[in-house]
């Protein structure tokens, strides 16, 4: 039986760790006709910004899933409120929680208590591992034992969730997918949301909720890896997905606040100036300043060396693994002008953004909102699990 760990928060008020693998890779719905977490919403919590998307699904027979967008909001936060995904000013984010929520008055309030959130990339680990024991022995003792060779930290300190992989599994080895937090970071994420009257119905790995977005809903990837981007203010996150799963996920040392800081030493202006420039030129050249590119593209060229020792590491310790044959770009750095055309061209694949849209299906896409899209990428990934599958995607 193919095991697929779901969190409870609700009823549990245990904060671990789920991540869903079989929603994203099918995408099926397994809604009630009466949903007991009628307008649960997602809340992207990042270090210089909050995103909460809400949807409503659409029963249509017969037709593939169909969402509305009910209410998109965001909020910015001040530099130190949180610093690499850790909560350093838990009554201040708080406040801007409740502000998103529409208690302060100034927003229409959104009335559900129930939210899906996702821990930071840099504070979780996310493994796909192959185990020399066949699915209908494999125990929890067998993952764990395994777990704590692989994990960057310790497994009584950690909590962890784990599926098997059926597409990767053969009759003598079975793969198993591996997700875990430390028990800290869960835990702050947990009382933040508490402390704002809301109740987690589920706290999930970023990268889970970054596929479930740009993977295509039903689409079957036949002979090709793909590999995700997240292109933050702050961090940079790359997934790779393939065989119908995730695979692995790692941070990369990228960001737009790195663009931004090193345009202001280099040109010996402002930040808030620097910021404008790399808007306006991205990776091309500006004409009032020369030394313009000499700032960014050493930092973009990294970017690119970092993704290809990335995908090297795939191919070498991934031996059944499909060669990676797109890069799919988001957030708020991923449409910065030329990045997609120097990674392609260094990478020697295709590189796009992604439409963060897609598996909506409830309208086309402008080219504004595609742009606006790529920002919201994990939160629109959280909404879809909170209006689909907010606890359960077993079958």
């Amino acid at each position: 039986m193919l095991r697929c760990s779901t969190l409870y928060i609700c009823i549990q008020l245990i904060p671990l760790l789920a991540f869903s693998l079989h929603c994203i890779q099918t995408h099926k719905s397994y809604m009630l006709l009466t949903n007991p977490f009628a307008g649960a919403f997602g809340l992207d919590i990042g270090d210089l910004s909050l995103k909460l998307v809400q949807l409503s699904y659409l029963h249509l027979p017969f037709a593939s899933p169909r969402f509305r967008v009910t209410a998109i909001r965001t909020a910015t936060l001040p530099p130190g409120y949180i610093v690499n995904g850790e909560i350093q000013q838990p009554e201040m984010v708080r406040h801007k929680i409740l502000h998103l929520l529409g208690r302060d008055g100034v927003n229409k309030p959104i009335k559900s208590r129930w939210v899906v959130t996702a821990l930071p990339d840099p504070k979780t680990f996310l493994k796909l591992i192959t185990l020399e024991i066949p699915a209908e022995e494999l125990t929890e003792d067998d993952v764990l034992y395994q777990a704590k060779r692989h994990l960057p930290f310790d497994l009584s300190e950690a909590y962890l969730d784990w599926q098997i992989v059926p597409e990767d599994s053969t009759e003598s080895a079975t793969a198993v997918l591996i997700g875990a937090a430390p028990k800290v970071i869960a835990d702050s994420y947990t009382y933040l949301l508490e402390s704002a009257g809301l109740e987690a119905l589920t706290l999930e790995v970023e990268a889970v909720a970054i596929a479930r977005t740009l993977i295509t809903r039903g689409k079957t990837y036949e002979g090709e890896a793909r590999a995700l981007l997240d292109l933050g203010a702050t961090r940079t996150g790359l997934v790779i997905y393939d065989r119908g799963s995730l695979q692995f996920a790692t941070t990369l040392n990228f960001s737009g606040e790195l663009l931004t800081t090193a345009l202001a030493q280099e040109l010996k202006i402002g930040y808030e100036q620097a910021e404008k420039l790399k808007i306006e030129h991205g990776l091309y050249a500006s004409g009032p300043h020369p030394r313009y590119l000499k700032a960014v593209t050493p930092l973009a060229e990294a970017l690119a060396a970092d993704l290809q020792r990335a995908f090297t590491f795939y191919r070498e310790h991934f031996p059944a693994g499909n060669p990676i044959m797109h890069l799919t770009m988001c957030g708020g750095v991923s449409h910065l002008k030329n990045l997609s055309s120097l990674l392609s061209a260094k990478l020697k694949i295709s590189a796009a953004p992604g439409n963060a849209w897609k598996n909506l299906n409830h309208q086309p896409v402008t080219a504004e909102e595609h742009q606006r899209g790529a920002a919201l990428v994990t939160a629109l990934g959280l909404a879809l699990r909170a209006a689909e599958t907010p606890v359960s995607s077993a079958e």
